[in-house]
C-alpha cells in the first residue's frame, strides 16, 4: 500500500467523522515511521573511491555465492539488530534464487556486548567453513546470546563448539582487526546503522525484504559495479 493510498484512505474518513479522521490519521502516521524506519532514506550512487574499492576488495570479509557474480551485495550488519534479524532471510532465499548474485557480510556489532560476541563468533567459524550456518543460526535465534550460550547455538548450526572456542581465543587479534576494518568501512560510508546495503553502485541505509531486494539486484544489474571516480 502506498502512501498516496493511505492518505486517500485517511481523506474518505475524514468525511465520514472528526473523531474517527484523528484516529487514522495518528495510525497513518505510525505506519509511515515504521516504513521510513525499515526502509531508510533512499539509494544513493557511489562511485569507485578507494573507501568503496576497500569494501568490495577486503579478503577477510566473509561472503557467500557466485565467484564470478555480476552483482555484488555488501551487507553491514549486526545480529542485535530487530530489523537485521527480520530481513536477514531475504538474503539467503537471493543467494537461492539468482546464481549470478555474491554477498559480503560486514559484520558490525554496535548494539553492545552481544552483538560484539556474535560477531566475533561468525568470524572465527570461517575456520571451518562454516560462518554462513553460524550467522544465520545467530540471525534466527530467539534469545539472546551469551557465552555461555553460544556452544549450544554453534553446534545447531553443524559447527564443532570446541573448535570454535579455541579459534575464537587463538585469532582474537585477527577478528577483532576485521571488525574494526568493518567500523571504519562503515564510518568513512557515512552509514548511521544497521542494515545498510551497497547492491551495484547503490548504497541503500535499512531494511530489504525480498520484493525491494529483488527490485535493487536489477537496478544494479542495469547499472553495472560502482564506476571510477571521473
Amino acid at each position: 500500500m502506498t502512501f498516496a493510498h493511505l492518505l486517500k484512505r485517511a481523506s474518505k474518513a475524514a468525511e465520514a467523522s472528526p473523531l474517527l479522521t484523528l484516529a487514522v490519521l495518528a495510525g497513518v502516521g505510525a505506519l509511515i515511521a515504521f516504513v521510513l524506519r525499515l526502509q531508510g532514506p533512499p539509494p544513493v550512487v557511489v562511485r569507485l573511491t578507494p573507501v568503496v574499492e576497500s569494501v568490495l576488495r577486503d579478503a577477510g570479509t566473509p561472503r557467500a555465492g557466485a565467484a564470478d557474480a555480476d552483482v555484488i551485495v555488501v551487507v553491514f550488519t549486526d545480529y542485535r539488530c530487530p530489523i537485521c534479524r527480520r530481513t536477514d532471510a531475504a538474503l539467503e532465499r537471493l543467494l537461492a534464487a539468482d546464481p549470478r548474485v555474491r554477498v559480503h557480510f560486514k559484520d558490525w556489532p554496535i548494539l553492545g556486548e552481544a552483538s560484539r560476541l556474535g560477531a566475533q563468533a561468525a568470524l572465527a567459524a570461517q575456520r571451518q567453513d562454516k560462518y554462513l550456518a553460524l550467522h544465520r543460526a545467530l540471525m534466527s535465534d530467539p534469545a539472546p546470546l551469551t557465552a555461555d550460550r553460544l556452544p549450544e547455538v554453534a553446534r545447531r548450526a553443524g559447527l564443532d563448539a570446541d573448535q570454535l572456542t579455541r579459534d575464537m581465543a587463538e585469532h582474537a587479534r585477527d577478528i577483532d582487526e576485521q571488525l574494526n576494518r568493518h567500523a571504519a568501512q562503515a564510518f568513512a560510508l557515512g552509514l548511521k546503522g544497521t542494515p545498510a546495503y551497497l547492491v551495484g553502485p547503490h548504497l541503500i541505509q535499512g531494511g530489504l525484504d525480498d520484493r525491494r531486494l529483488a527490485r535493487e539486484v536489477a537496478r544494479a544489474r542495469k547499472a553495472g559495479p560502482p564506476r571510477p571516480s571521473s
